[in-house]
């Protein structure tokens, strides 16, 4: 199957591409992003997920879930008022002052359609849960960057669960059914964004047999580390919400009936 094909298998809960282990970034580069990243939760203001007005609140949010918007119309990162208007025209950054963390950006900055820094504070997650990706004759596709994390923190996808190795550049189906837990004392945070399924991306994210990558100190990785970094275990659920945020109760055999 075409990569489009196996996506959207996975969206259907047929098995299919739930998830890819895609990029490494430089270790120098990573640890001055870490660092602008702590400044950042110091000095930005983040906005509240377990508000009702927030457009990530219909996913159940418990405990302390946080989001920091680094990519809108308005520059400032409590605003997520167009996180999801799935435009690329019209954004700013909104933290050009972390010069390492505006060189990450740089690289997706023409695909980009959001640019989110996720937090989860300790004992805190995202319920189960599905979105659409299918947009049109478009695929909306999610990549993450773990910045900050812990061993127990975990993220699950259609029947599998996983810890997101820090440094490393994850494709997250989340077309498939989903959630994220954070069962440690520290906080964990992701920087995730949004971009539209093209030939650039196929290329420069998701073909591993291609030493090309979206800038010079993203290294794509080898098919044998994308396999150590696939590694999952079982995860069972009894319901879950989609994007129709309609409650689906899960059979025997993993699927909505």
């Amino acid at each position: 199957m075409t990569l489009q094909e196996q996506i959207i298998e996975a969206t259907q809960h047929r098995g299919g591409l739930k998830m890819q282990p895609c990029l490494a970034v430089d270790p120098v580069w990573f640890a001055a992003i870490q660092t602008e990243v702590r400044s950042l939760l110091a000095e930005k203001e983040a906005s509240n997920v377990s508000a009702k007005v927030h457009p990530t609140n219909w996913t159940n949010p418990y405990g302390n879930v946080t989001q920091h918007s680094l990519y809108n119309e308005t520059g400032k990162t409590g605003d997520t008022a167009t996180d999801h208007n799935l435009k690329l025209e019209g954004k700013v950054f909104a933290a050009p002052e972390y010069v390492s963390l505006q060189r990450f950006f740089a690289a997706f900055q023409s695909k980009a359609l959001n640019f989110r820094l996720n937090g989860l504070m300790a004992k805190s997650g995202l319920s189960p849960h599905e979105e659409n990706i299918i947009h049109g004759d478009k695929l909306r596709m999610r990549l993450h960057l773990p910045i900050l994390t812990n061993p127990q923190a975990r993220v699950m996808l259609d029947g599998e669960q996983l810890h997101l190795l820090a440094g490393v550049i994850y494709y997250f189906n989340n077309g498939c059914v989903h959630s994220a837990d954070n069962s440690g004392d520290e906080p964990r945070y992701h920087l995730v964004w949004d971009f539209f399924l093209d030939d650039w991306s196929e290329e420069n994210v998701f073909n591993l047999n291609s030493a090309a990558s979206p800038a010079e100190g993203l290294r794509k990785l080898s098919l044998a580390e994308a396999a150590e970094l696939s590694v999952s275990e079982p995860w069972h659920i009894e319901q879950y919400i989609n994007y129709k945020n309609e409650i689906v109760k899960v059979g025997a055999a993993g699927q909505g009936n």
